[in-house]
């Protein structure tokens, strides 16, 4: 018996080594065409247009399936983009959604110029990149609603993983203001909370990472007055109401334990969401035991407008790393 356990035990032993060896090496070379990636971003020295008001934005090389509708609810028909892998390195395929901005009133699922390269380059490394809709606001508040859309792209996810060979254990997502705003929220509220389509309330909507860009974490700290017509309007007629909402679906408010990893990456000078949104949600998140980065950014305004090839150097490797630590 002695006997077979001194050949059992060091089997198992070199099996995880072996495995952990494995791991290694696929993130070490990972991290290689990573860095291949980013240096040819670089060293072509392009100005890239980052202004995410503008039509003018470039989609990734080819949608392999355009315009699903992943829900409708009270005749209101949402679709999502699905971007495949380029190349096949695992069994199933590691899911990164984005979820756009535009002050939760204005904007298209369409990927932005500024994101294109760091997302393709997840697409060559056998991720599917995943570009969801959610209802605009017209002439009032639809948080609620708005937020049960992530979910339910989550959870329309889970339901289709055999379909289209997600790799539900490796969901990622990524959002840029308003649409940060809802990545949180949908991220760090409970599961079986916003509920909106029943056919797919019974799918999970839990995610491994999240990286916020230029999110509101506290809305109450929202400069209103440099907001866009259409959502000033609406927050402002909200009368005595306003306070109680805005706390309401504060990401802040929601940080309990267990959240997912969490990347952040905020501007000194965000002239719309104070740099102070993203201080709070990083102590929030150390104080609850939740594993978080910070990238702060100097001289860069909240539209993007203004960002030098030095924000992008730094936004690039800094989301390559995140994400392939998180793999």
């Amino acid at each position: 018996m002695k006997r077979k356990y001194k050949v059992i035990i060091p089997t198992i032993i070199v099996s995880f080594l072996l495995v952990g060896f494995y791991l290694s090496k696929d993130k070490i070379t990972t991290y290689f065409h990573a860095y291949q990636k980013y240096k040819n971003i670089t060293e072509e020295n392009t100005a890239i247009d980052t202004n995410l008001d503008k039509e003018e934005i470039r989609e990734l090389i080819t949608v392999d399936y355009n315009a699903i509708e992943y829900k409708n609810t009270n005749n209101v028909p949402l679709t999502l983009d699905i971007y495949g892998p380029k190349k096949l390195k695992r069994a199933t395929s590691p899911v990164l959604i984005y979820v756009h901005g535009g002050s939760w009133a204005y904007g298209t699922n369409d990927i932005p110029k500024f994101m294109q390269p760091i997302l393709d380059f997840f697409r060559e490394e056998g991720f599917t990149i995943i570009s969801t809709q959610y209802e605009l606001m017209k002439d009032e508040v639809i948080f609620y609603k708005q937020i049960c859309d992530i979910k339910d792209t989550i959870r329309w996810i889970n339901k289709n993983r055999e379909i289209y060979n997600f790799d539900t254990d490796n969901i990622g997502i990524i959002g840029v203001s308003s649409g940060a705003h809802l990545a949180m929220m949908a991220a760090y509220s409970e599961k079986d909370d916003f509920i909106d389509d029943r056919d797919l309330m019974n799918y999970d909507s839990d995610i491994k990472y999240l990286i916020d860009l230029f999110g509101p974490t506290d809305l109450s700290t929202l400069d209103i007055s440099n907001a866009d017509s259409t959502f000033k309007e609406i927050i402002n007629s909200l009368g005595d109401k306003k306070e109680e909402i805005l706390k309401e679906y504060s990401p802040i408010n929601h940080i309990g334990a267990g959240e997912p990893n969490t990347l952040i990456i905020h501007s000194t000078d965000d002239n719309l969401v104070p740099y102070k949104n993203a201080e709070t949600l990083y102590k929030k998140l150390v104080n609850t035991k939740n594993k978080v980065k910070i990238l702060t950014l100097e001289g860069t305004s909240h539209d993007f407008s203004d960002f030098n090839q030095e924000n992008i150097k730094d936004i690039g490797i800094n989301i390559f790393k995140f994400i392939i630590d998180n793999l």
